[in-house]
């Protein structure tokens, strides 16, 4: 872990009192907030966030897929719109199971021969009484396909969620 993943894991303890990770050591940490005036819980921004994906992402979606069968990398096929029945732990929701589940926190993991995946999504409320959405990647990579697999994905997964973010609507 590096000097900047360990300042973020820091900022984000202190703000959101130990958030839930990949493992101890990560190879990857990214975060991404936004400002919500809704009064959703963190499975509801889940939903609303995968509701609606853009044509590029599935795209991306179907290249991710092409590309990993080949290598034996399960596909995950995007995101698909959720029935109105709400999960819970131990469910698998889209390619992810969920492990952590509480009115402001969805925590969801995906594992593989390559890399395992932590999303942890944190509702808080901020000093002046209004909500702040945190989503929170963290990546265990095991052997070198999954340091080629996150190479690019650590570049445009913070553009993807931001995206995702417009689903959320005040």
């Amino acid at each position: 872990m590096n000097k900047k993943q360990k300042a973020t894991i820091k900022t984000l303890n202190g703000l959101l009192n130990n958030i839930t990770l990949i493992d101890e050591s990560v190879d990857y940490l990214s975060y991404q907030c936004l400002d919500i005036c809704k009064n959703v819980t963190a499975y509801e921004a889940y939903k609303m966030m995968t509701s609606c994906q853009p044509k590029w992402m599935e795209g991306l979606f179907r290249i991710r897929d092409f590309l990993g069968k080949r290598v034996g990398i399960k596909p995950i096929n995007g995101f698909d719109n959720l029935k109105e029945k709400e999960h819970d732990i131990g469910s698998t929701v889209h390619f992810f199971t969920i492990i952590e589940k509480e009115r402001d926190t969805l925590t969801l993991i995906v594992k593989d021969f390559h890399l395992d995946v932590c999303i942890c999504i944190r509702i808080i409320e901020t000093n002046d009484h209004k909500k702040k959405l945190y989503f929170i990647t963290s990546v265990k990579i095991h052997h070198f396909l999954g340091k080629l697999y996150i190479a690019p994905v650590s570049i445009i997964h913070p553009y993807i969620v931001y995206k995702l973010f417009g689903n959320i609507n005040c």
